[in-house]
């Protein structure tokens, strides 16, 4: 498997999607708050200007002060509810992005660093697994058996005739999957 054959779809444009829908959700949420507090306040100011003919003094008076009191909330609401949350967000999309990033130049340097053992260990992983398959579905039928050998066959004919090129491609397609797993599992 080649990083073309990758799905981009599934990997990077669906939680990419998902994200920005639910960053689009927050602030669409965050702004009908905001229009009900304003039609609120808008609702209150009209009321309390038909009053300001009536009783000038005392309405500008409580103007000030429900101005004030309103700012304060306002203030309060945003420092502890909104900014806090978008800040975190942020910044654990910048430790996601970043771990990632580590993790892929750490696995390519320890594949540059060690490509024989890479290539064993994944021949020994990929013996365990066929063996603890193999040990769990005694059942197989006699076709599924023969299928097996057919590929093992195939495999040992691939190794025996071009030892060189199977192994490089094995390798290179192991990593590729192996990076599948590790960004889908983080």
């Amino acid at each position: 498997m080649s990083i073309e054959n990758l799905d981009y779809q599934a990997k990077i444009i669906a939680p990419t999607q998902q994200l920005f829908e639910k960053i689009s959700g927050q602030a669409n949420e965050l702004l009908a708050q905001a229009k009900q507090s304003a039609l609120e306040l808008h609702a209150k100011v009209a009321d309390t200007g038909l009053e300001f003919y009536a009783h000038p003094t005392e309405t500008a008076t409580r103007w000030q002060a429900e101005a004030i009191e309103k700012g304060n909330q306002l203030y309060a609401t945003f420092n502890d509810n909104i900014l806090p949350a978008v800040k975190a967000d942020y910044e654990q999309l910048i430790v996601t992005l970043v771990d990632y990033g580590v993790q892929s130049r750490q696995s390519f340097q320890v594949f540059l660093d060690n490509p024989e053992q890479i290539t064993v260990e994944a021949f020994t992983a990929f013996n365990q697994g066929l063996m603890f398959y193999l040990n769990k579905t005694l059942d197989i039928s006699l076709v599924a058996l023969n299928e097996l050998s057919d590929k093992a066959d195939e495999i040992i004919s691939l190794l025996i005739a071009q030892p060189l090129e199977t192994m490089e491609a094995f390798y290179y397609q192991s990593l590729v999957v192996g990076e599948i797993c590790d960004f889908q599992y983080n």
